[in-house]
């Protein structure tokens, strides 16, 4: 028995022994297949990601506080290396219309997943949790949050790295609720702004690099406004950032056109994505940054960038979605690279109401 399953196994025995005296018991378990077959050219590194990951969690929640614990496995077949389970465990507090939140969080908490062009989701998969703290406010018509992910500490060959991302929206027309989402509005408009400091390990010889983003846009959904079982939605917006290495201290500073239409009918949906501007990774062949310190998707160091996603949703329950998806994705050299994914997500999760049996 791994120290990491017995962690979990201690941390359950004493949300039950607590939630004895307490309102609510928690129990899920998220379950996450995928087949990401990456068809790639010349140095954009093909290969196929085929695996599973599993998030068992129990908690408790009394009154305006939860805390939660559990862990996230991954197995990626065929891999020699196995990869170790990541911890959950953390602290909510609920509060009229915010939420703060503290520990080791699901991403799953967030309100809003960022884009590939700020966040590769190949890390979001691998790295299912975000280290340290997430605030959360929202009305009618608009919500925000701020959080910090401290994903890496510094010691002697390791970097002290982190990242702080504010992102938010307002809509011209809600939905009653506490949380409304703004694919269900007819104009909205949002913004993502990231931060990501990539310290030196405590060795000699590294640098520190910098990287600021910001995204914001504008967001229209007719299917508000068609009567049948179409979805059109469309997204137009900028991508700035600013990026250094403290080095030489000259910043790149990057802006493009970033914009997206998706329409849909009943099971299926094609949507395209577009970039038009510059390389938003001028440090991603730099062996001291790369891929760790940028995090987002390795096509937007292209000046010219078109993705087209056919999707169809194989199955769409209420605790079960499976989906496949296939993409092209086309850069500035006309090279078309292919992928094809299938994914599958189960979420079975409840609360039990433990104070009126006592």
């Amino acid at each position: 028995m791994t120290r990491h399953l017995k962690l979990f196994i201690s941390a359950a025995l004493s949300m039950l022994c607590i939630g004895a005296h307490s309102q609510d018991l928690y129990a899920d378990v998220e379950f996450d297949g995928l087949f990401d077959n990456r068809e790639y050219k010349n140095d954009m590194l093909p290969q196929t990601i085929y695996g599973m990951r599993v998030m068992p969690k129990v908690g408790i929640r009394y009154d305006q506080s939860e805390l939660i614990a559990g862990f996230s496995k991954i197995w990626e077949f065929g891999a020699e290396d196995r990869i170790d389970p990541n911890i959950i465990l953390y602290y909510k507090y609920h509060h009229d219309k915010w939420n703060a939140l503290f520990g080791s969080i699901p991403r799953g908490e967030l309100h809003r997943q960022l884009p590939d062009a700020l966040l590769y989701d190949s890390i979001a998969f691998f790295e299912p949790t975000i280290n340290g703290t997430l605030f959360q406010r929202y009305g009618q018509y608009w919500q925000t949050e701020l959080y910090c992910n401290w994903f890496s500490r510094q010691t002697e060959t390791q970097r002290e790295a982190f990242r702080i991302v504010w992102d938010g929206y307002v809509s011209y027309s809600g939905k009653d609720g506490e949380c409304g989402l703004p694919e269900y509005d007819l104009i909205h408009a949002g913004w993502f702004v990231t931060m990501t400091h990539w310290a030196k390990p405590k060795e000699d010889g590294h640098f520190i690099y910098d990287q600021f983003q910001f995204n914001p846009y504008i967001g229209f959904n007719l299917s508000q406004i068609i009567d049948s079982d179409w979805r059109v939605m469309a997204n137009v917006g900028l991508l700035y950032s600013m990026i250094r290495c403290r080095k030489d201290g000259d910043w790149h500073k990057p802006i493009g056109f970033l914009g997206d239409i998706q329409v849909g009918w009943k099971m299926f949906d094609i949507k395209t994505t577009l970039y038009n501007g510059g390389n938003q990774q001028p440090f991603l062949r730099d062996s001291e940054a790369g891929l760790a310190f940028h995090r987002s998707d390795p096509f937007y160091q292209d000046g010219r960038y078109l993705k087209t996603e056919f999707k169809v949703q194989l199955i769409n329950r209420q605790n079960v979605l499976m989906g496949f998806n296939w993409n092209m994705h086309m850069t500035s050299d006309n090279q078309i690279h292919n992928q094809q994914l299938i994914t599958l997500k189960f979420r079975l999760g409840r609360y039990m109401n433990l104070h009126s049996q006592q």
